[in-house]
C-alpha cells in the first residue's frame, strides 16, 4: 500500500522513495514527516503503480532510492522525467552478508528508535539482505544526482560509490562518518534529511552555496605504535560488561557509560560476537554479555577480533623481519594480558 506525507502549505516538490530489501512504506514515516515539514510531499508508492501518478503536477520531481531501491530509481530516472535523483546506500559491490537477525539490524541502523521500529514491525521482512543484487544501469541519467552513503556500511562498500560520483559531472557525494547501510534511517537521519532538503532547494529554488576558503594544511604525525579507536572502544566495552555478570547490557547503555559512538559500538559488538567473546540476547531485556569469564579473555584476542592482526608491515620493507619479530613480541605480551587486571 502506498504512503504519502503532504505539507500543510504549498508543495515545493514531490520526493518519491523506492525502499530497499525487506522494507515497507511504514519504515519511512519519520523521513516523510520531516521532509513534509519542509514543504515537500513524500510518496512511497506501490511497486505496480504508474510512475507518472506519483508526482504532483507543476512541482519539482525528485526520485530517491535506498539499497536495491537506489538501483531501481537509477534505472527509472533514465526512462521518466525527474529533476533530481538521490541514491542512498547504493549496492555497487558485495559486502558482508548478515548471518542472523542481530547481525542484520546492526548492519542496517544504529538509531535506537529505528532499531525498535524494525524489531516491532510485523511486516518487515528479515533476511532479505542475503538476496542477490541486480546489476546497475550502464550510465547515469543527465540530471543532478546526490549520493548518500555511510563509511561504515558493511553491506555495500563505499569505495565504488565514491568512484561513481567522481565520474559524473552533475553528482555530489555525502559520506557520513560511522554511518551504516540504511542511511536514511540511521543515527544521522536528521543530517541526511537536511542534506536532501538542501539538494532539492538547490534544484527547485536555485539556492547556491559559495565554496569555503581553503583551510590551511597542517602536518600531522602519528606515533610508530598506534592504538586504534576500534581496539580502544572494544576493550572499554568488554570491561564495562564485567560488572554486569550474566545480565545482558544494551549497546546504548555501554555507549553512554563509556562515551563511545553508538554506531561504532554496534558494529564492533557484532565482530566481538563472531569471535566468540560476547553473546547476544534479543528482546526488551536483551543486550550483550561476556561469552566466558573475563580472566579467560586476553587483550590479544580482542585486538585480533576487531583488527585482524596485531601488526602489519607495508609491502617491500627491507626490514620486514624486524617488524615481524616485533609483532610476535607484542602478540605474546597481549596474549598474556587478561581483560581484567591492573595493567
Amino acid at each position: 500500500m502506498s504512503r504519502t506525507w503532504s505539507p500543510d502549505g504549498a508543495c515545493r516538490g514531490t520526493v518519491v522513495v523506492l525502499p530497499g530489501r525487506g522494507e515497507n512504506p511504514a519504515v519511512y514515516q519519520r523521513f516523510g514527516r520531516r521532509l513534509s515539514a519542509d514543504g515537500y510531499a513524500v510518496v512511497v508508492p506501490e511497486a505496480d503503480t504508474d510512475p507518472e501518478t506519483w508526482f504532483q503536477p507543476g512541482a519539482a520531481r525528485f526520485l530517491v532510492g535506498t539499497d536495491v531501491g537506489a538501483l531501481r530509481a537509477w534505472a527509472l530516472a533514465l526512462e521518466i522525467e525527474v529533476d533530481g535523483l538521490i541514491l542512498a546506500g547504493t549496492p555497487l559491490a558485495r559486502g558482508q552478508s548478515p548471518v542472523d537477525r542481530d547481525d542484520e539490524i546492526g548492519a542496517r541502523t544504529s538509531c535506537p528508535v529505528h532499531r525498535e521500529l524494525l524489531e516491532n514491525d510485523p511486516e518487515f521482512e528479515w533476511g532479505r539482505l542475503t538476496e542477490d543484487v541486480p546489476e546497475p544501469p550502464k550510465q547515469l541519467p543527465d540530471v543532478p544526482i546526490l549520493l548518500l552513503h555511510g563509511d561504515a556500511d558493511t553491506l555495500a562498500p563505499v569505495a565504488p560509490v565514491t568512484l561513481l560520483a567522481a565520474k559524473h559531472p552533475q553528482s555530489s557525494l555525502a559520506v557520513f562518518k560511522d554511518g551504516v547501510h540504511d542511511i536514511l534511517n540511521d543515527q544521522f537521519h536528521r543530517s541526511v534529511a537536511a542534506r536532501i532538503v538542501l539538494f532539492c532547494e538547490e534544484i527547485g529554488k536555485g539556492a547556491v552555496l559559495l565554496p569555503e576558503a581553503p583551510a590551511v594544511q597542517r602536518t600531522r604525525r602519528s606515533a610508530p605504535v598506534h592504538i586504534s579507536a576500534r581496539t580502544d572502544y572494544s576493550v572499554r566495552a568488554l570491561r564495562d560488561l564485567i560488572g554486569s555478570g550474566s545480565e545482558p547490557v544494551k549497546c546504548e547503555v555501554i555507549a553512554r557509560r563509556q562515551g563511545i559512538p553508538l554506531n561504532s559500538l554496534v558494529n564492533l559488538m557484532v565482530e566481538l560476537r563472531r569471535a566468540g567473546l560476547v553473546t547476544s540476547q534479543r528482546g526488551c531485556d536483551g543486550g550483550y554479555s561476556l561469552a566466558r569469564p573475563a580472566e579467560k579473555i586476553t587483550i590479544g584476542e580482542v585486538v585480533r577480533a576487531v583488527e585482524g592482526g596485531v601488526t602489519s608491515v607495508h609491502n617491500g620493507s627491507p626490514g620486514a623481519e624486524v617488524w615481524r619479530e616485533l609483532g610476535r613480541q607484542v602478540s605474546a605480551f597481549l596474549d598474556g594480558l587478561p581483560l581484567v587486571g591492573d595493567r
